[in-house]
């Protein structure tokens, strides 16, 4: 069982390593709002990735069909949302501090990001290549050892985002006269994300 753990854990690792849209998303928070708001918002795509994970383990196919049939649309859904938030970052005078930060930001944190990772049905292409490379996801497998790979990649991803949310803790440290001027870069890259994303499906 250990060995699908660590198969999961590395499949998790790599898809999450692409620096995007979500990564600087949850960079952009660590830096602006602290580290607990930026582990959350890693939380967040970790879970989305252990959620595709677990398509691709259990061979649940009509999953990755409803997937497939609506890329075009989730891609969409995912570019505006993206456009929103971009929008948003760029119109918010001040970045709150760690200890201002309400409670329901926190969970919202880890929902929109979730949301977010979840509307990009390429992920789930991705999982089936990878899977298929290292021997898993067969309509056979057993439940445990789907089980241990989905925790696998929910860890190897997680790993990941704490290191990005750490790294931007440490940079907020040495930045803090310049979170301003970072919140609105953040925001016109995330809105040029989203854009990009709704033309391509459109």
């Amino acid at each position: 069982m250990p060995a699908f753990f660590l198969k999961g854990f590395a499949i998790g690792a790599v898809i999450a390593m692409p620096f995007g849209a979500v990564g600087m998303l949850c960079l952009q928070r660590a830096i602006t709002s602290g580290l607990r708001v930026g582990l959350l918002s890693g939380m967040g795509a970790a879970a989305a990735d252990a959620f595709y994970g677990a398509v691709a383990a259990f061979g649940l196919t009509a999953v990755s069909d409803f997937l497939a049939e609506h890329a075009r649309l989730l891609q969409m859904a995912g570019g505006l949302f993206l456009l929103g938030l971009g929008i948003r970052l760029l119109a918010t005078k001040a970045a709150p501090k760690p200890a201002e930060v309400p409670k329901r930001r926190y969970a919202g944190a880890f929902v929109s990001v979730f949301l977010l990772t979840l509307t990009n049905p390429l992920t789930v292409v991705g999982f089936l290549a990878i899977f298929a490379g290292f021997g898993l996801g067969r309509l056979d497998a057993k439940t445990a050892e789907a089980t241990a790979v989905v925790a696998g990649v929910f860890c190897g991803s997680m790993l990941w985002w704490a290191a990005i949310a750490l790294g931007g803790k440490f940079l907020r440290l040495r930045l803090l006269a310049r979170l301003g001027s970072i919140r609105r870069v953040c925001g016109a890259l995330l809105a040029a994300f989203g854009l990009w994303a709704v033309f391509f499906a459109a």
